[in-house]
């Protein structure tokens, strides 16, 4: 059905319509050539006010192969098919400064298509050629409600990542499912299991990035959602433990952090309530297809957190200030949820980091010509020596840098 608009709404849609890309299409597909409908996200955006989306989701009625080309002949971007492994029909986009899918409908109308979609939030079209609204299950009202409604449960059924989706708008946009959609999400959550990983990764970290995500994350646990998306299988008692550790890392603090560090911080914590040991971790995450990277900066943020737990007395105070670099701030919030104990001991390693590292500029060269030592593995163990000896005040410059080592007999460390 078609939806009443406010003066705000009308604004709202003429802004999306208004993107060069937007008006090209629109030009193609004018004079009864095509129809086409700005549809899904940056419909519902646009309708929250929410700052305009990067990439517009376009449907056609046919032949979305020749307008992305076209698109692309005059300048837009390139190219590509992109539907390949998803279920659904064929999707081109055109990558360019602002991508833009194009995808060709499901059924014979565009009402048939909208009545496949996930949820009514993205369940609206724009048309390109009039502006008329398209809101045949009720979004707006469901919108305005912060209520996250199912078109119809065998939709999730038939595309299992849709749940996950679910999660996701909670955490993103404040959205709240309701019991039928509750129950469609718990039902096709198994079916995750045979989607591919690459899809669940993109999903699972929009989610893991939103600023706040604890509730969203709880209800994907208790679900069952999170442990398919995540190739785990848990009780409900085990899922329960895990969403309430989770709640320890909504804080302010993490809400100011880059999107990436928060991502990072909530695998870590995932993979600790799960007892999985650093190694095993890192194993997980890159079976999940999460990049490499990623995977060894979480394995390597569990496995200093671990450390710090142990840490005694000043030289692995400062040890573990140098080993831990970049990852310190983040190895130390997982600490502090040990119990007030571990979070004096990450207070005083904090206190630590704070301060300026002290450096002597001594490379291996030096080493050789000090102290006649061979090349070979050794070298880069003394220059650690060095560093820490540095870092702890013991050594101040090259000179006694160089004395401290003959003096030691190249066993400074254990003097320390």
């Amino acid at each position: 059905m078609m939806s009443a608009r406010t003066d705000e709404d009308s604004r709202t849609i003429a802004a999306l319509r208004r993107r060069p890309e937007i008006r090209a299409l629109s030009r193609l597909v004018s004079g009864g050539r095509n129809e086409a409908w700005i549809v899904g996200g940056a419909v519902r955006d646009a309708f929250l006010r929410r700052a305009s989306t990067p990439e517009i989701d376009v449907a056609v009625a046919r032949d979305a192969e020749g307008l992305a080309l076209e698109l692309e002949r005059r300048g837009f971007g390139r190219a590509i098919f992109v539907s390949r492994g998803r279920p659904g029909p064929r999707v081109f986009r055109v990558a360019g400064r602002r991508p833009l899918d194009i995808a060709e409908i499901e059924g014979d109308s565009i009402a048939a298509d909208l009545g496949r979609r996930d949820f009514t939030v993205n369940a609206m079209a724009v048309s390109l050629t009039t502006g008329d609204v398209l809101d045949p299950f009720g979004g707006r009202r469901d919108l305005a409600a912060r209520r996250l409604r199912s078109v119809a449960a065998r939709n999730l059924r038939e595309d299992p990542l849709r749940a996950l989706r679910a999660a996701r708008l909670m955490a993103t946009h404040g959205l709240r499912p309701d019991r039928a959609a509750t129950e469609a999400s718990r039902r096709a959550a198994g079916g995750l299991r045979r989607v591919a990983s690459e899809r669940i990764a993109s999903e699972l970290g929009k989610l893991l990035e939103a600023p706040s995500a604890a509730g969203a994350i709880a209800w994907a646990l208790r679900a069952g959602i999170l442990p398919a998306s995540l190739g785990l299988r848990l009780t409900p008692a085990r899922a329960g433990r895990a969403a309430r550790s989770l709640r320890a890392l909504e804080s302010r603090t993490l809400r100011g952090l880059e999107p990436s560090r928060r991502r990072r911080l909530r695998l870590a914590r995932i993979a600790r309530a799960l007892d999985l040991s650093p190694v095993a971790a890192g194993s997980w995450l890159r079976d999940r297809r999460v990049s490499h990277r990623e995977a060894r900066d979480v394995s390597r943020t569990l496995e200093l957190a671990a450390r710090a737990l142990a840490v005694s007395g000043r030289a692995q105070s400062w040890q573990w200030i140098l080993d831990a670099g970049s990852l310190a701030p983040d190895a130390l919030r997982l600490v502090a949820m040990h119990g007030s104990r571990a979070a004096r001991r990450a207070a005083a390693l904090r206190r630590l980091g704070r301060r300026p590292v002290r450096q002597v500029p001594v490379d291996g060269d030096d080493l050789l010509r000090w102290l006649g030592v061979a090349p070979g593995p050794g070298l880069g163990e003394l220059l650690a020596r060095v560093r820490l000896a540095a870092a702890m005040g013991t050594v101040r410059n090259r000179r006694e840098a160089r004395n401290w080592l003959s003096g030691q007999g190249g066993n400074a460390p254990h003097r320390l």
